[in-house]
């Protein structure tokens, strides 16, 4: 079965789905998905909820009944493999050393290679499932596209509730925390809000050779150094970081164990000292705010007129996106500097750990993952599943996957890859998600 996942899973990756590339890669894309999973072309119904705008691709398969839908979810597209050291050929889909090496083979084909799999498998053995299931797979999520939310619109205009999304976000890490003692199931129940924001320093112009004081650029590096080196946003202890903490504490021992299993009473001293100690501390326990672009004049012996800078921000749980832009708007205000909202959203709603369903998916890991630990997680990344979040109160984030520390950091970089096995765990996984799913 090992080699047959390989074989169906490789021509998946060797369609280069990259997001905004030519329409027709995912024209091919979903003859591949016809040839490979031919149970569920033939048995659910296939819908294109963004008709000819959009590429997104639905599947429902009718259950006994409708009370409660489950959707399960992943994204088609891919960022783009320009660049780095490759090992191999970012497409080909080499099978080597156990692993399957490619772009989008944890980001996130995996994860729809591992839903459709397993639904496919389950129809080959003649199950039918308590409720109606459907797989919304978007091709934009990389650029925060359209595609989920046609799925989204698509389901709310024909009246479908769906009781619980499954989408990408955590996965099954061999070393969640510094000093973990097992795997640990990441289970993502909130995203951070996101902000870019743009910062314009403006001036008179003039030649480079006769430079004045305070031009666009030495206001803007000013403010940008303000920025680095001040606290502009307050760290604090919110409910989806003290589940996180408390969570992993099952699989740390000594001092670490002993602090995050009693976070509640260590929270003054984890939220004064973690962001000092690591970035990951300061991204779990507050807003941050980083500078990702910039741009001045046309030519190097020009003083521009007008210079500007892009900033990202992600905001934590309790921060509102409206107070942080303002109190940065009134430091950059101080060096001239005019502040323009690009885009921005809040954080997500965030999951009820102590609900039935969201039990019912950590119960499931357990069972197919004895030697794992699970734990909430506070994603500081974005997925399709906000979108969803919209219509579902249970919107849960995590591919049951295992990755190593490597696999990780070839996301969205060189090498992306991933074990042969994880594949078959994840097919497994869903098959009992799906069959116990009530």
């Amino acid at each position: 079965m090992s080699s047959e996942y390989v074989d169906s899973f490789a021509k998946l990756i060797r369609v280069p789905t990259v997001t905004d590339s030519d329409r027709q890669n995912f024209v091919a894309f979903r003859k591949v998905l016809a040839q490979e999973f031919p149970a569920v072309y033939t048995n659910c119904d296939v819908i294109m909820p963004g008709g000819d705008k959009s590429d997104a691709i639905m599947f429902k398969w009718k259950g006994k009944s409708s009370a409660r839908p489950l959707v399960l979810m992943a994204h088609q597209d891919v960022v783009p493999a320009v660049g780095g050291d490759w090992k191999y050929e970012p497409f080909a889909a080499v099978v080597e050393d156990g692993k399957v090496w490619g772009r989008g083979t944890m980001d996130c084909k995996n994860t729809l290679f591992c839903t459709i799999r397993s639904v496919n498998e389950l129809i080959e053995e003649g199950f039918v499932p308590e409720q109606d299931v459907y797989l919304c797979y978007s091709d934009s999520e990389e650029t925060s596209g359209p595609g989920a939310e046609y799925c989204r619109d698509w389901l709310r205009k024909n009246g479908v509730k769906p009781a619980v999304a499954v989408d990408e976000g955590g996965a099954i890490v061999e070393e969640a925390f510094p000093g973990m003692k097992k795997p640990f199931a990441m289970v993502g129940i909130i995203e951070k809000g996101y902000c870019d924001l743009k910062f314009t320093a403006r001036s008179k112009g003039g030649h480079s050779s006769s430079p004045p004081k305070n031009t666009p650029f030495a206001r803007l590096a000013a403010f940008m150094n303000y920025c680095e080196t001040h606290a502009i946003f307050r760290h604090r202890m919110t409910k989806p970081a003290r589940d996180m903490l408390k969570g992993l504490s099952d699989g740390l021992g000594g001092v670490l164990g002993f602090v995050t299993k009693h976070v509640d009473f260590f929270s003054p001293l984890i939220v004064a000292l973690l962001p000092k100690i690591t970035p990951f501390g300061a991204a779990l326990l507050g807003t941050t705010m980083t500078f990702t672009m910039a741009q001045g004049a046309a030519a190097a012996n020009v003083i521009p007129q007008e210079a500007y800078v892009v900033a990202n921000l992600r905001f934590a749980p309790n921060d509102r996106d409206i107070d942080c832009i303002e109190r940065v708007r009134k430091i950059a205000a101080k060096y001239d500097i005019e502040t323009e909202v690009l885009n921005s959203r809040n954080a997500s709603p965030v999951v009820d750990v102590d609900s039935a369903d969201y039990k019912y998916f950590t119960d499931t890991l357990h069972k197919v993952f004895p030697d794992i630990g699970v734990a909430p997680y506070l994603m500081f990344g974005g997925t399709d599943c906000r979108t969803m979040q919209e219509i579902t109160p249970c919107a849960i984030r995590c591919t049951p996957c295992r990755l190593s520390a490597e696999q990780l950091a070839s996301m969205h970089a060189s090498n992306e890859n991933i074990d042969v096995s994880a594949l078959k765990e994840g097919v497994e996984f869903f098959k009992t998600f799906i069959k116990g799913y009530k």
